[in-house]
């Protein structure tokens, strides 16, 4: 019901707050304090120093995350060729080569090896290769985030005649000298749900010094410890 005040010019509602009676409750859930529009107290305390460091923070956290989970490369490279292996004579010649590829693990968390070929040229042409595939029943080599971890594989190199034989002899057996091969290294990696490859070439020396002469002219050597004997005809 409206009611008209003392010096109202116009229609007046009754007091919400005292409804009507002019005085106002103690109680604590029920008192109501009568503030201005304007008043200061009114106003968001510092909201925007707020979302301005709730944004600085996010963008923050985003990109550290992306720093840590973005996928970098993994790098596969022979560093050193080594045979430990021999049986020389000038038709027929069988090596075994130890090659040592580094692996680098350019990212912050570790990296697991899923398979690794290597392939050894000789004066152009194909003499031997390793094939190594790591399935879901073998444990897959780790490589440890931001650091080098070297691996060792063994490559058999057969030789005839067509494929230089002679000269492996000419070379080990005769003057003592060291063998230039082209090593081809092609590897498969996985990072978290991620997976990509990596191939590399280089020229890799092998030194014959500790290639022993046989007094039948041919010429042997056997660094494994195995006391293995060759296979070929």
């Amino acid at each position: 019901m409206t009611s008209k005040a003392y010096g109202a010019t116009g229609p007046t509602e009754r007091c919400r707050t005292c409804k009507g009676t002019g005085k106002i409750t103690r109680k604590d859930k029920e008192g109501v304090a009568v503030i201005s529009y304007g008043d200061e107290r009114l106003a968001p305390s510092r909201t925007a120093i707020y979302i301005i460091i709730a944004v600085i923070l996010f963008l923050a956290l985003t990109g550290t995350l992306v720093v840590l989970f973005y996928p970098r490369t993994v790098s596969a490279t022979s560093t050193k060729l080594r045979i430990i292996w021999a049986e020389i004579s000038k038709n027929n010649t069988r090596l075994i080569l130890q090659d040592t590829v580094n692996v680098k693990n350019s990212n912050y968390f570790v990296s697991y090896l899923d398979g690794i070929n290597v392939t050894v040229q000789y004066q152009q042409k194909e003499v031997g290769k390793n094939y190594t595939e790591y399935n879901s029943s073998v444990t897959h080599p780790s490589i440890s985030p931001r650091k080098v971890t070297p691996l060792n594989y063994s490559v058999t190199l057969d030789f005839n005649k067509d494929t230089g034989s002679d000269d492996i002899w000419t070379y080990c057996c005769l003057i003592k000298y060291s063998l230039g091969f082209q090593i081809q290294v092609n590897t498969r990696f996985s990072y978290f749900s991620n997976k990509f490859e990596f191939s590399d070439s280089m020229y890799q020396i092998a030194n014959c010094n500790e290639v022993i002469k046989n007094p039948d002219n041919t010429c042997h050597l056997d660094l494994t410890g195995t006391g293995q004997k060759s296979d070929k005809g």
